[in-house]
């Protein structure tokens, strides 16, 4: 009988103590639908889209030679125009290198987001970063070897016709070098 009864007891303070809550909010909406399809955001990778040509530089440390590649990249928006993909192909190193990027923008965390694979990592890369003074940089780690690499993109000067890239990496994050960079031309 005493524990029915102790039940009774806190389950009025619990109305009690909430009645107050619950008036504050009569009338409010205290839950609100998420914002569906492509983010506004998007708008800012719209000169992407198309089909370029790639011209390109890499190196694989600091102090190695240059080595020259060309590539064709296709951009298009999928998932309803929510995120842009890279479909990547092309020589490099004596073999053909295709690769896939996914770029979008994340409305939770105000962050752009990049994803990237190819068939010589086999690997899922994941990229963050932002989009401004005309530039998208996106950072993220990576391994090489064994060893944690960090990994910073930048996508600039980009215009209806070209772009610019480069890939910087780190192995401390501090003192980066550029591993690859070259120009996008829109065909």
């Amino acid at each position: 009988m005493k524990s029915a009864r102790s039940v009774i007891m806190i389950a009025l303070i619990g109305l009690v103590v909430s009645l107050p809550i619950l008036a504050q909010t009569e009338g409010k909406e205290t839950a609100q639908a998420p914002v569906f399809g492509p983010p506004a955001e998007m708008s800012q990778v719209a000169k992407f889209i198309g089909t370029w040509k790639y011209h390109g530089e890499m190196r694989m440390d600091p102090t190695a030679e240059w080595t020259m590649h060309d590539a064709t990249a296709v951009f298009g928006l999928v998932c309803g125009g929510a995120v842009l993909q890279e479909d990547y192909s092309g020589p490099m190193m004596g073999m053909e290198m295709k690769g896939l990027c996914l770029i979008g923008y994340d409305r939770e965390t105000k962050k752009w987001q990049a994803v990237w694979t190819d068939n010589f990592g086999a690997r899922l890369s994941i990229y963050e970063g932002d989009f401004a003074d005309g530039k998208l940089v996106t950072s993220g780690k990576d391994l090489m070897q064994g060893a944690t690499m960090f990994t910073r993109t930048t996508f600039f000067e980009i215009t209806d016709k070209s772009m610019k890239w480069t890939m910087e990496n780190s192995m401390d994050g501090q003192n980066w070098f550029i591993s690859m960079q070259g120009t996008y031309t829109k065909q």
